[in-house]
């Protein structure tokens, strides 16, 4: 039985779980090879395939193949055992009382490529899935390997080794990233920062955003690479995902680095996020831009004369903006903008901003919200960043501007539901 993952769909996986075994254990190594193959298309189908599977035997007839002469017949197994660990932690954890996730680590050394990316793909999928494999695998010999298959001669590899980095930064924030950095993965994922490149340059920018906001010493190590003139250069690349990771990795690194925050205000970073707040960019890259000019204002004069022009009228239009994320992160941008309280002297600055104008500012785009029926578009977070600056003469958003959101919500909020939530102050984001 050799499956395409099209026809996955149209098959019982309590029916073809026991001749699949019995394929698994037959003498000829096609056989087994599609059996796999077939596992993997079923495992796809979702969470319920994948625990029927595990029940009826084919972990344990999967480890052995594994230590197969024949490296497909190894490969079709690791990568089983990838997508049938995808998510389930009673998997992983059974996988590592017996001693495969052990020799899955060992198979990154493979000098098969198709080997050695299954491989990365089953370590990255069980590390995901259950806190103690993470610790097992988050161990400095196999975060080395990792970095060094970042030098691979394979694009696809660079690209996968960058990617496992990146989810493990993302689920660990503990030890593991410390021990990531001081394994020397900051410069090795800076390197990797070349758009040209695409795919690996986003998940090395992914891996830098995910190490960083949460450690000082992940912070400290970041920041001594090239990392933030490096992140600051691919806001002039044309790949959005490159973009946006980037911007939320500079957010992190300027959060409680006033050198980092001079040295992206030098870059020219803040004048390339107007341009991407006022153009057809994506939800994501205007999320990211106006997160990273809200950390930026948090203590910055510098960055407030840079926005009190044309800036502070290009973030006041997205609180129109059909995404909710958006909105959240415009809104904060403009609070810190109108209303910088980290400053000494902001009372006296009259300078600064002017903000008896641009609370008319904003209480004529909040009145062409309920005009237009889209007080939904407002939202709480909105109309809390707006009373937080004193709107409405000096008073409260009225109640009937407090309406629900709704339940409806655009698809790049779905997506970006993982992001730290921006409160009064500026929190990291993770990607």
């Amino acid at each position: 039985m050799n499956t395409l993952p099209e026809a996955a769909q149209a098959i019982d996986a309590k029916v073809a779980s026991g001749l699949l075994c019995q394929q698994l254990s037959a003498p000829a190594q096609e056989v087994q090879i599609a059996a796999a193959s077939t596992l993997t298309a079923l495992a796809k189908e979702g969470s319920e395939n994948q625990m029927i599977i595990a029940r009826a035997g084919v972990l344990p007839l999967l480890i052995q193949q594994m230590t197969a002469t024949d490296t497909l017949v190894q490969t079709t197994a690791v990568t089983a055992l990838a997508h049938l660990t995808a998510g389930q932690q009673p998997v992983a954890s059974w996988l590592l009382s017996k001693g495969a996730i052990k020799h899955i680590q060992q198979l990154l050394q493979s000098a098969e490529v198709e080997l050695q990316l299954a491989a990365i793909e089953a370590i990255d999928s069980a590390a995901a899935s259950d806190l103690q494999v993470r610790s097992v695998v988050g161990n400095v010999q196999t975060l080395t390997t990792l970095i060094n298959l970042l030098e691979a001669p394979y694009t696809k590899t660079q690209q996968a080794a960058a990617s496992a980095l990146a989810n493990m930064a993302l689920t660990s924030r503990d030890g593991v990233n410390v021990d990531m950095v001081r394994c020397n993965a900051a410069a090795a994922l800076v390197a990797k920062l070349d758009p040209l490149h695409a795919a690996v340059c986003h998940q090395a920018a992914r891996a830098l955003c995910n190490l960083s906001g949460d450690n000082d010493e992940c912070d400290d190590m970041i920041s001594r690479t090239n990392a933030v003139p490096a992140l600051a250069q691919l806001f002039h690349c044309s790949n959005a995902r490159i973009v946006a990771a980037a911007g939320k990795a500079l957010g992190n690194l300027a959060l409680f680095s006033v050198a980092n925050q001079e040295a992206i205000a030098d870059s020219g970073v803040i004048d390339a996020c107007i341009t991407l707040i006022s153009c057809t960019a994506t939800a994501h890259v205007k999320e990211a831009s106006c997160r990273l000019l809200h950390v930026l204002l948090t203590d910055s004069p510098r960055v407030h004369t840079l926005l009190s022009g044309n800036g502070t009228d290009k973030l006041t239009d997205l609180l129109n903006s059909p995404s909710v994320s958006v909105r959240h992160a415009a809104a904060g941008a403009l609070s810190h903008l109108l209303f910088p309280r980290n400053m000494p002297g902001w009372q006296e600055n009259n300078e600064l901003v002017n903000r008896r104008n641009m609370m008319s500012i904003f209480q004529d785009e909040l009145d062409s919200l309920r005009a237009a029926n889209k007080t939904a578009h407002s939202g709480d977070m909105v109309m809390d960043q707006l009373n937080d600056i004193c709107l409405n003469n000096g008073g409260q958003v009225s109640a009937s501007a407090r309406e629900s959101q709704g339940t409806a919500s655009s698809e790049s909020d779905q997506d970006n539901e993982s992001v730290t939530g921006m409160e009064d102050d500026f929190q990291e984001m993770h990607v």
